[in-house]
């Protein structure tokens, strides 16, 4: 005899591979309305103190549901963080992707353009993901043995993706001949700072959000660019 799906669904270690009810339906709509609640509130417990301090006990509480209920939504804790940034991920390695391909055809002259294009399309990611990306920048600053494996995962691909980019911008003689990974790690390193101070509400420009975005295009193009001939 087959085992019932209530006791497949309830093993933590495993998510059952298809949801009950047609898609659009109400049973899938609520289920996507729990996962939502969970994920909100493991967020906010998150931002508040940590993803290492938080308890699934603590995360269920919050989110007004049964402890059993939170294992048909995820495996655990770390599994859960991963389903918080994929949005984040996605859209970041969507943007990068237009980047690295508009790099491969680009001219010396269409690389304000470029960079620009990927900075706005960031900005919007930030805006619409505020609380996800702080969670990110967060934890990424947390020992790497501490942070869950989406935070490190999401770190190490934008350490690499950035100086890849460095690299084919270099190649291509777009930019003038600098260490790929010393230029990548520096604009990152001052790009996280500068978006962490803002959404902590801790320290942010004056000026408008395409206004700093321009100008830090503009500084790292000085850094970086052809040097002028004579």
């Amino acid at each position: 005899m087959l085992s019932s799906p209530k006791k497949r669904a309830a093993r933590p270690t495993k998510l059952p591979t298809k949801r009950p009810g047609p898609a659009g339906g109400a049973r899938d709509r609520n289920r996507q309305a729990t996962q939502q609640r969970l994920a909100a509130a493991a967020l906010a417990l998150f931002l508040e103190r940590g993803t290492a301090a938080v308890t699934i006990d603590e995360i269920v509480a919050r989110a007004g549901m049964a402890k059993g209920s939170f294992y048909r939504y995820a495996r655990d804790k770390a599994d859960l963080v991963a389903q918080i940034l994929a949005p984040v991920i996605a859209e970041t390695t969507g943007a990068l992707d237009r980047c690295e391909r508009a790099l491969q055809v680009g001219r010396q002259g269409t690389l304000a353009a470029i960079y620009l294009t990927l900075a706005r399309e960031l900005s919007v990611m930030v805006a619409q993901q505020a609380a996800c990306v702080l969670l990110y920048l967060q934890e990424a600053r947390s020992p790497a043995s501490a942070a869950p494996p989406a935070i490190q995962d999401l770190a190490d691909r934008l350490t690499s993706r950035t100086i890849a980019l460095t690299e084919i911008a270099r190649d291509h003689g777009l930019i003038r001949a600098v260490d790929p990974e010393v230029s990548a790690l520096a604009v990152l390193g001052a790009t996280e700072a500068m978006l962490f101070a803002h959404l902590r509400g801790l320290r942010a420009p004056s000026a408008t959000v395409p206004r700093v975005t321009a100008a830090l295009v503009d500084i790292v193009l000085r850094g970086i660019g052809l040097q002028p001939r004579v």
